[in-house]
Order: structure tokens, then C-alpha cells, then sequence
């Protein structure tokens, strides 16, 4: 009995300790702009007050309030959702869900190809952040 609990308690402490975002369904509407998310690559989310919220695209993340909270981009390539500080963000002259060009790419090669095709910037998302990137 004494070690049921203990597995119960450390069950329940990791499950408290997951810092990531839920994964996002297409369908989703975006929190910016309403549109349902149709295109997962481009797809994004950020920790809210009331929790996360998913945007169909990088532009709307950026044109939405709360730049101080921690956002997850996902991968272009992989459609795996990572943290933004650890993604390389493009904008180039590619179609988008909301037409700004914008893709993350978790691997700094895969952006810079990309950003070279598209006559694209290569940056983290701060730096279109600071500079008003938003669409």
C-alpha cells in the first residue's frame, strides 16, 4: 500500500512538471484571427492566463498580445513543436496560412536554404518580434 502511494505521488508531481503545449488539431481556431487551423507546419501556440492558446500562423502569434510569454513554433520540416527560442523563424516570399512568409525551422541549415529560395531573413522570433513583425 505504502508504495502505491509513492507511485501515485511521483505520478502526480511529473504530470505537474510538463511545461509543453498541448498538441494542435487542425480545425483549432486561431486566437488571433479566428481562422481554423488548416496547415499544422505553420501552426503555433503560447501559454496564456488561461491557458494555451494556438494560432494558425507565426504572423498572428506576433500580431497578438502577450510577447512575453513563452511560445512553442512547430518545425516546418518535422511538424514537431519546439520551444521559439530554440527555432530559427524565416520570412520569405512563400505562400503562408495568413500571407506573411513566416515558417520555423529548428535546424539553422533548413532555414537558411530556405530563407535563400525565398529571398527570405533568417532570425529568431524575438528579433521579428522587436521589430514589429506581426501581419
Amino acid at each position: 500500500m505504502r508504495n502505491a502511494l509513492l507511485v501515485l505521488l511521483l505520478l502526480g508531481a511529473g504530470a505537474g512538471c510538463a511545461s509543453g503545449p498541448p498538441p494542435i488539431a487542425t480545425g483549432t481556431p486561431c486566437a488571433h484571427c479566428g481562422m481554423a487551423v488548416a496547415q499544422l507546419r505553420f501552426a503555433c501556440e503560447r501559454k496564456g492566463d488561461a491557458g494555451w492558446r494556438t494560432y494558425d500562423a507565426i504572423e498572428c502569434l506576433l500580431a497578438d498580445d502577450g510577447a512575453d510569454a513563452p511560445a512553442w513554433l512547430t518545425d516546418y520540416d518535422s511538424g514537431a513543436l519546439h520551444p521559439a527560442d530554440s527555432t530559427w523563424v524565416v520570412r520569405g516570399s512563400f505562400p503562408s496560412p495568413m500571407g506573411g512568409g513566416y515558417a520555423a525551422f529548428v535546424e539553422r541549415s533548413a532555414a537558411d536554404e530556405i530563407a535563400a529560395r525565398t529571398n527570405g531573413t533568417v532570425a529568431r522570433l524575438g528579433e521579428f518580434q522587436a521589430r514589429g513583425g506581426g501581419s
